[in-house]
């Protein structure tokens, strides 16, 4: 009769384990991980479908915290900052010259990087994913 509940209580911590989220040392690399230049592979804005590649869009995350978004060939100036503690992953971004401030969530998984920008005012949805509020950047690193 003891065997059931330790049974019940194995099964709920092997649960938790393998929902266990990103051990620190790997989010603690997205500060580097993220360097470089991305170009845009898809889009969704405001919970739309997922819109294909064909798109000139860059981004430029540099070591200082600037990112510069081209589009036909025209940089905007951004300033970002990473929180890879926060579940899911947070971006602060500074937008343009007058610095608008975006609250971001993001996503990288080797060459791929999702950027979600959430509208302003809305309610942080609880995961990275297309969504009424949310502008999803689904960007693959360049070899240029």
């Amino acid at each position: 009769m003891r065997v059931l509940p330790l049974i019940f209580v194995l099964a709920l911590t092997q649960g938790a384990l393998s929902a266990a989220p990103v051990p620190k040392e790997l989010r603690a690399n997205d500060n580097v991980r993220i360097l470089g230049k991305w170009k845009q592979d898809s889009l969704s804005m405001r919970g739309g479908e997922i819109q294909a590649a064909g798109s000139s869009t860059t981004f430029r995350f540099g070591a200082d915290g600037t990112c510069g978004i081209t589009y036909k060939d025209h940089e905007n100036p951004s300033w970002y900052t990473l929180d890879p503690t926060a579940s899911p992953r947070r971006m602060k971004w500074l937008n343009g010259v007058e610095k608008t401030e975006w609250r971001c969530y993001y996503e990288i998984d080797g060459d791929m990087l999702k950027v979600c920008f959430i509208d302003h005012n809305a309610e942080l949805p609880a995961k990275l994913e297309p969504g009424p509020t949310a502008t999803i950047y689904y960007l693959k690193r360049s070899n240029e």
